[in-house]
């Protein structure tokens, strides 16, 4: 009988993929598939850091109870206390196997402060360059103990008697016991946002096709402070920066969040929303960052970001717009990693652990990587095969045609427009309405012979529907989503929203009181 081509697949190659990588490598062979190469991730641009209750005036309690008014108490609150405890001895093991943290002069973790943060807990590493610091660690320590393969395309999941046993990609078809997806998040919907190129929502569209539940869909973490001048998003103005004491303003020099009780350390999307209004009365926004001693040596990066936008340093007045950033939802799992498809796991952005709740808390996301990735790698270790191997025929669809879609700017424009930052019944279902003809084509896996563009672009016209439907179904205004025609939060209404992969049907909503999913064994019979 034939052997699989690897114990475990992982598809992605950010923070979240790697660590499993390592936690798993040891005792099992594996593959990990990446679209660009090894060292491009959402995880490898983040500047912000990751949080954890180290202060001595801190503990675990206060992070969980931050995380929980940042995403407006719409969690899975076990999974949030997981979170949160796990996150300081994780930083004692990341920083045994190399991860360069910045110290304080007493030798002590230098702990900074951002947004919603009630406490100084996020840590950093080589300043503002915390992701790469993370990830180039990793993929150091992962050298000659995983085949890496680089520059691949996953175009779908393959599945016998209904488990998952591998995917096709680009190269061909690799197959193995156990999936997981790490595959990050989907920014590139809109025009501006803070991912890489490569984030276009591929791992939620994977996971749809092959009967996984996604949920929680309509809740998208705009980033206030994207690097925006002359109609160009330049990059990410790390929160930490406000943290720090940088202030927004406006084109008179007058704070925009001086009304808000934490001012310009407000969640994300109160701040977001702020400077989209100042925009939409024809007001530009700027970054005063001019109180920061010694701003290029604290922010390297963004340091180096600005001057290739020709911004000048000297002045530290820099000009910022929301983009996309994060998405709250994606593919539902359990505290193991387990999506609702047998042998198919689902870790990072593109994972709905329920850690976020409506909306994420500065620098969690780091930290729910490297949490929920050594929860899978346990899983898998002390799990058997459910499935004897046996060679199956492929069957990809290929009833795609390249004239038939949008281009990405189309699409970028019209989600940007109609599902931005605010929405409301009508936009939703204008846009709705645009995604309508190319959902027969879109619901099916694209064609191994399409280009590799247009395989993002089938993935990312899905994810589109997915978001819009989500968005029509919640009439509240919560975290990440904001109903200009629902404006006050009703906090009597526990919605969660359910995106079922009944890819016969049209209508792909369906709504569970948040009672129903409280508690772990309960959430798993209502989905499935």
């Amino acid at each position: 009988m034939a052997s699989w081509d690897a114990d475990v697949l992982i598809i992605g190659s950010g923070i979240a993929g790697l660590m499993a990588a390592h936690l798993l490598a040891d005792k099992k062979n594996v593959i990990l598939i990446t679209k660009s190469n090894v060292n491009r991730s959402n995880s490898s641009w983040a500047q912000g850091g990751i949080a954890a209750a180290l202060g001595t005036d801190d503990d675990w309690r206060k992070h969980f109870a931050d995380t929980l008014l940042a995403g407006l108490s719409h969690h899975v609150d076990e999974h949030v206390e997981i979170l949160v405890k796990r996150a300081p001895s994780l930083i004692r093991e990341m920083e045994k196997i190399g991860v360069p943290f910045d110290k304080s002069k007493d030798g002590t973790l230098s702990l900074g402060m951002e947004g919603a943060h009630s406490r100084r807990r996020i840590v950093h590493a080589n300043g503002d360059q915390t992701g790469k610091a993370f990830t180039e660690t990793l993929i150091h320590v992962l050298k000659d103990r995983v085949t890496f393969l680089e520059e691949t395309t996953a175009i779908q999941l393959l599945k016998q008697e209904d488990k998952v046993v591998g995917v096709l990609t680009d190269k061909g078809v690799f197959q193995a016991p156990k999936t997981i997806l790490a595959t990050g998040g989907a920014g590139q919907l809109y025009e501006r946002t803070s991912n890489v190129p490569e984030a276009t929502g591929d791992g939620f569209a994977l996971a749809y096709r092959a009967g996984a539940t996604l949920a929680d869909m309509e809740f998208v973490q705009f980033h206030p402070t994207i690097l925006y001048r002359e109609g160009y998003a330049h990059g990410l103005i790390s929160e930490a920066v406000r943290g720090e004491g940088a202030v927004l303003v406006d084109e008179e020099g007058t704070p925009i969040m001086a009304n808000q009780p934490l001012k310009d350390l407000a969640p994300r999307d109160i701040v977001s929303r702020e400077i989209h209004r100042k925009y939409c009365e024809g007001k530009r926004v700027f970054l005063d960052c001019r109180s920061i001693p010694n701003f290029s040596k604290r922010f390297p990066g963004i340091s180096r970001i600005c001057e290739k936008a020709s911004i000048d340093l000297k002045q530290l007045l820099l000009p910022v717009a929301p983009g996309a950033h994060f998405v709250s939802g994606g593919v539902w799992t359990n505290q193991r990693g387990q999506t609702t498809v047998d042998n198919l796991y689902a870790i990072g952005e593109v994972a709905c652990t329920g850690v976020h709740g409506a909306n994420r808390l500065a620098s969690n996301s780091l930290l729910e990587g490297l949490v929920f990735a050594e929860a899978v790698a346990k899983d898998i270790l002390h799990s058997k095969p459910t499935i004897d191997y046996m060679k199956f025929d492929k069957k990809v669809a290929n009833h795609i045609k390249e004239h038939m879609l949008p281009s990405k700017k189309e699409l970028q424009e019209k989600m940007t427009l109609l599902v931005g930052i605010e929405r409301n019944a009508q936009t939703l279902k204008e846009m709705k309405q645009w995604l309508l003809p190319y959902i027969p084509i879109v619901k099916l896996s694209p064609s191994e012979k399409v280009s590799k563009e247009k395989v993002e672009v089938q993935n990312m016209l899905l994810v589109a529907w997915l978001m819009t439907c989500a968005a029509l179904t919640r009439t509240e205004s919560r975290g990440g989503h904001f109903r200009s025609d629902y404006p006050v939060l009703d906090d009597k209404k526990w919605l969660k929203t359910y995106i079922k992969s009944s890819l016969e049907q049209d209508s792909f909503i369906e709504v569970h009181s948040r009672a129903d999913i409280k508690k772990e064994k309960r959430y798993e019979s209502v989905i499935n």
